[in-house]
């Protein structure tokens, strides 16, 4: 009897999610790798959860996934690559410039998507339920909201900017909060003169931005959605909900209205693969604990070489994954072992690894906290930057080396501070307690308020009314004009009142 009803709740309840199917067009223009992996757990998830998605992106599925259909866009895999060395290491003179000339790309990189022949015949034969879009230079797609007369979901791979801001009314407070220029170089705690440069980063930022940027969005914008009714910045006001990829624990307590969620983590699966045998056997020899390496960028022959010369000082067991063969030339130091076929996120959550070397990509300095593992962030040598690697030093679970610090000493000796010492092991198991102590996972949360917003159709109740604002009616500078005018005025007046008592005065006497 138990049995029997157990069953009809289960069919019950897959009748439920079958009736309540949604349409879910994904839109992830950007081709940038570690954006899709951030998401993509997310959308098999939906798919699996009976979902019917389809999935605009430059890295579609390997193998057939079950309610998911990808679109390829292959003509924008290396857009971006004359940017390979663009960093926001130095505030340079010429910022703007290039990230003028980048946003020139973005109009090629929204057109091989208009074009597509797939996106043609989507937009005409199909409807949907739902948008979700990564909204890193993505503002030309808005119209889809209106055209398909779906809510959108935005994704943030970086946590929030202003223009992410900008999609809900959030407010970013300047006066502890770095613009993303400066976020390398200070932290929240700034004086005077630095919270002085940030404003003024800031208004350079939102005036490049709303009169740069956003007038060639609108072109691009108003060339594939003719007959829309909204302008693009009404467009970009119409977002249900946004996904940030950020935690108090990674960056700062901050504020965000109900309708932007941190999901950090996202990515991460909750349960784990079990390890290859031929993995296990050589784990099994490891007494000293596990020195884990995950890098699949391009090192110079000496570099790898002298990586390897410093790993092989060490007793510890060193496991490096990788996509490529090693080449014969190198001379590999007994402790030191390669694969390409490990499991990533279950070496992580391996007891014994004592030590995570990467290239510092903000997903792996994610999965560092949340498997409570310290990290060595080394720079690459292919020409691409990581912006987020002196996240590394602000949060204290590890340290990042520059192009000028490989050296064999230098690597030598932070490899010794990081396994020598218990500090950066403590402050990863901290860091890892405050960030995996939630009331559910990071992907639970994303598909609970996706749904909700499904569920709501657009949950136009989330959204606050500062979004009906202009800028000077939503920071109150007309109220601060007035009053200023006003004390002004009176000021005047009393200047006034005062002149004509002392004549009077004067007059009497």
């Amino acid at each position: 009897m138990h049995f029997a009803s157990l069953s009809l709740v289960l069919i019950s309840a897959q009748l439920l999610t079958t009736t309540n199917a949604a349409n879910i067009l994904g839109i992830f223009a950007f081709p940038v790798k570690g954006q899709y992996s951030f998401v993509e757990p997310l959308l098999k998830e939906l798919a699996q959860r009976g979902h019917h998605v389809t999935s605009i992106t430059n890295y579609p599925q390997s193998e057939p996934v079950e309610n998911f259909r990808d679109i390829a866009i292959e003509g924008n895999q290396h857009l971006f690559d004359e940017f390979k060395n663009f960093s926001m290491e130095t505030i340079e003179p010429n910022h703007f410039d290039v990230v003028g000339a980048f946003y020139s790309k973005t109009y090629k990189m929204s057109h091989n998507i208009f074009a597509n022949e797939n996106v043609r015949k989507l937009r005409q034969r199909e409807s949907f339920d739902l948008i979700i879009m990564d909204v890193l230079f993505t503002e030309s797609f808005f119209g889809f909201g209106e055209e398909f007369g779906a809510p959108m979901v935005a994704i943030s791979s970086w946590g929030t900017m202003t223009s992410v801001d900008e999609l809900v009314g959030n407010t970013t407070p300047l006066s502890y909060i770095p613009n993303m220029i400066m976020l390398r170089h200070y932290n929240q705690n700034m004086n005077f003169w630095r919270r002085s440069l940030n404003v003024a980063v800031y208004i350079l930022d939102w005036i490049h931005y709303y009169y740069t940027y956003m007038p060639m969005q609108q072109k691009i914008y108003d060339q594939h959605f003719p007959n829309a009714s909204k302008s693009i910045t009404e467009a970009q006001k119409n977002f249900s909900l946004v996904l940030v990829n950020d935690h108090f624990v990674l960056s700062t307590p901050r504020p965000y209205v109900p309708n932007m969620i941190e999901v950090a983590g996202m990515h991460i699966p909750s349960q784990v693969e079990p390890l290859a045998e031929d993995i296990k056997e050589i784990l099994d020899k490891a007494q000293q604990g596990i020195i884990y390496i995950t890098i699949n960028s391009f090192l110079p022959q000496h570099i790898f070489q002298m990586v390897l010369n410093v790993l092989g000082n060490f007793e510890r067991l060193v496991l490096w994954n990788t996509q490529y063969h090693v080449l014969h030339t190198l001379q590999i130091p007994p402790n030191v072992y390669f694969s390409t076929n490990v499991s990533h996120y279950t070496m992580l959550s391996l007891p014994n690894i004592h030590l995570l070397i990467s290239h510092g990509e903000y997903l792996r300095i994610v999965e560092s906290i949340h498997y409570g593992v310290p990290i060595l962030s080394l720079p690459r040598f292919d020409g691409f930057n990581e912006d987020c690697v002196d996240n590394i030093r602000k949060i204290g679970n590890g340290i990042s080396l520059s192009w000028n610090q490989m050296r064999e000493r230098t690597l030598s000796k932070a490899l010794n501070d990081l396994l020598a010492t218990d500090r950066y092991r403590r402050e990863a198991k901290l860091k890892s307690k405050q960030f995996r102590d939630q009331q559910n996972t990071p992907l639970e949360r994303a598909i609970y308020w996706i749904e909700y917003v499904l569920r709501f159709q657009g949950a136009h109740h989330l959204r606050n009314l500062g979004q009906n604002l202009t800028i000077w009616e939503f920071y109150n500078l007309d109220v601060f004009l007035c009053l200023s005018l006003a004390a002004l005025v009176c000021i005047c007046l009393s200047y006034i009142f005062l002149n004509l008592m002392l004549k009077l005065i004067v007059n009497i006497k």
